[in-house]
């Protein structure tokens, strides 16, 4: 009886083995031929054909290296500092308007780093909202404040696009570290810093880290912020590797840098995943508000408010100066509001014969984002649904993750090596958006299905339906909303994407982003304005996706 049990047990274990392996065939195949294989090619670029040719510059690189880490070192420090104040209000207190202004904190990582590097140099950028206001009021010939084309307006913007990142992933680890744990260090005489230091940090320590590391990939990899804010001065790895590939066409060389980028990139993204799969957990609360509580203190009263208002401010006025800045005429006498900037994007006012009406630019983006969306999904419901069926697969999750630690920059120049044929299909550029979206696809759909009780599904076989009919009447009811709002992420993200688009796109076909750079290339107040008027629009589209978002998880 019992070799047939184990005869059993085996011909069960096959079969799951071939049914998870089956359901993984198209995302090991996706992702091999439009990630692994790109990213082969340029290992192949610099290695193989081109290595004995290859002048190496190490003193140029090691100068480079050195920039880029010290300044992604100098961002993750300030926006850490910036970042566990906010997730120590969210995590612990009840407040009006807290659902807003987490929606509102949340905005500046979902929108587009030429959005960010247009609101920035809108407001106080050479031509920007600030200076121009300033030299009216005193009369001044030149602006000011002369921030942009330094580290400082770099680290600021980074910190701007970052710190929803450390409120997100601090922020829900100290929600669910038992409130009673701090209160009764406290009972014992503890000070609230000695609570924080003997409690709280160490309970916090995995999550922290795990935030810094992300924090930290995100600022090695910036190439839109550092290209428009930081000028010809400041080089980071992608910046060097775009303008070897694109302006001096020494793919060798970028691709030499690309190998070195990886290298640093995925071993981050490794660690990353560890912390994350380490940490334990604590208790979860048995409701939303259980470890929350209204701030009874003076102190807590007031630091609520001023790290409301302030972050507030540092977060808002950019992109309110963005909206404003593309509705005003700065002129030597006075200041008016106009409309000219949306209206002369649609005229060819230079009868450049390679024109293209933003119309265009916008319906390029909206169809990349939609097919992007539409890959992420099918993929990463794919790897969702074997992870939840065949538990042994989350062990290949790494895999299909390693694209969140590859930048964009380096994918596009793998495109441009392996797909030089092709390079003109018009489909390359979903796919490359889709991988980039991917991770977080998969990393939104695996609780949701997860989430969804067996006895439901073991209910539905029992009355005869197929594994299909389970999936199709049971599963995807449940999942409708989280698909949705996992597609609405895939989508926005396409949306504001540059770095990979700026190797792939093509002059008949540009996206909004890439129309937005073009614009801010060209001197001139009216290209200038358009500037602000297509990222305005291109801010709006993103602001949509993300209320829905907010609105659905809230």
């Amino acid at each position: 009886m019992s070799r047939i049990k184990r005869q059993n047990h085996a011909e069960l274990n096959f079969n799951n083995l071939w049914k998870g392996l089956a359901l993984l065939l198209i995302p090991a195949g996706f992702l091999l031929l439009f990630f692994f294989l790109p990213l082969w090619e340029i290992f192949n670029t610099v290695i193989g054909e081109y290595f004995s040719k290859l002048i190496i510059n190490w003193g140029k690189i090691s100068r480079v290296f050195f920039f880029t880490t010290l300044q992604a070192l100098a961002s993750t420090a300030l926006t850490i500092i910036a970042g566990l104040p906010l997730a120590w209000i969210f995590s612990r207190y009840k407040f009006a308007g807290k659902k807003f202004f987490k929606s509102l904190f949340s905005v500046p990582f979902i929108l587009p780093t030429v959005v960010t590097a247009a609101a920035f140099s809108s407001l106080i950028g050479p031509r920007g909202t600030i200076n121009l206001w300033l030299m009216e009021i005193y009369d001044l010939q030149q602006p000011p404040i002369q921030l942009m084309n330094t580290i400082w307006i770099i680290l600021i913007a980074h910190v701007f696009y970052n710190i929803s990142v450390v409120m997100r992933i601090v922020g829900n680890a100290w929600s669910a570290i038992d409130v009673r744990l701090e209160d009764a260090a406290q009972t014992l005489g503890s000070t609230p810093w000695q609570t924080f230091r003997s409690v709280t940090f160490p309970l916090l320590k995995s999550s922290i880290a795990s935030s810094v590391l992300l924090v930290f990939l995100f600022d090695f990899t910036s190439y839109g912020v550092v290209l428009l804010l930081g000028g010809a001065r400041y080089r980071t790895i992608e910046v060097e590797i775009a303008q070897q590939a694109m302006q001096m066409f020494n793919l060798p060389m970028a691709g030499l840098l690309s190998i070195l980028q990886i290298i640093v990139t995925v071993g981050i993204t490794i660690i990353e995943n560890r912390i994350k799969n380490d940490t334990k957990s604590n208790r979860i609360p048995k409701t939303a508000d259980e470890n929350l509580k209204t701030p009874q203190h003076a102190w807590e009263k007031v630091a609520i408010t001023v790290l409301l208002t302030v972050t507030s401010i540092l977060l808002l006025s950019p992109l309110l100066s963005l909206a404003l800045r593309s509705f005003i005429v700065f002129d030597s006498h006075s200041i008016s509001w106009t409309s000219s900037y949306y209206q002369r994007l649609f005229i060819n006012e230079r009868s450049s014969f390679f024109y293209v009406p933003p119309i265009q630019a916008l319906w390029n983006s909206l169809k990349n984002g939609f097919l992007a969306a539409v890959i992420s999904l099918s993929i990463g419901m794919l790897i969702a649904l074997a992870n939840d069926r065949f538990r042994w697969t989350r062990k290949l999750n790494a895999v299909f993750m390693i694209p969140v630690g590859t930048s964009s920059v380096t994918l596009g120049l793998g495109y441009l090596l392996f797909f030089r044929s092709y390079i003109k299909h018009p489909l390359l550029i979903p796919f490359a958006h889709s991988l980039i979206g991917l991770p977080f696809v998969i990393r939104s759909l695996g609780p949701l299905f997860q989430g969804i009780p067996a006895s439901l599904r073991q209910a539905g076989a029992m009355l005869g339906a197929s594994p299909l009919k389970v999936f199709t009447k049971i599963d995807l009811p449940i999942l409708r909303r989280g698909l949705i709002n996992a597609g609405i992420f895939a989508f926005t993200i396409s949306l504001g994407e540059f770095g990979a688009t700026s190797f792939l796109s093509t002059p008949d076909r540009p996206t909004i982003p890439i129309a937005i750079f073009r614009f801010l290339g060209q001197p001139g107040a009216t290209n200038y304005g358009q500037a602000m008027a297509m990222s305005t629009i291109l801010m709006c589209f993103c602001l949509l996706g993300i209320g829905v978002l907010e609105n659905d998880f809230a």
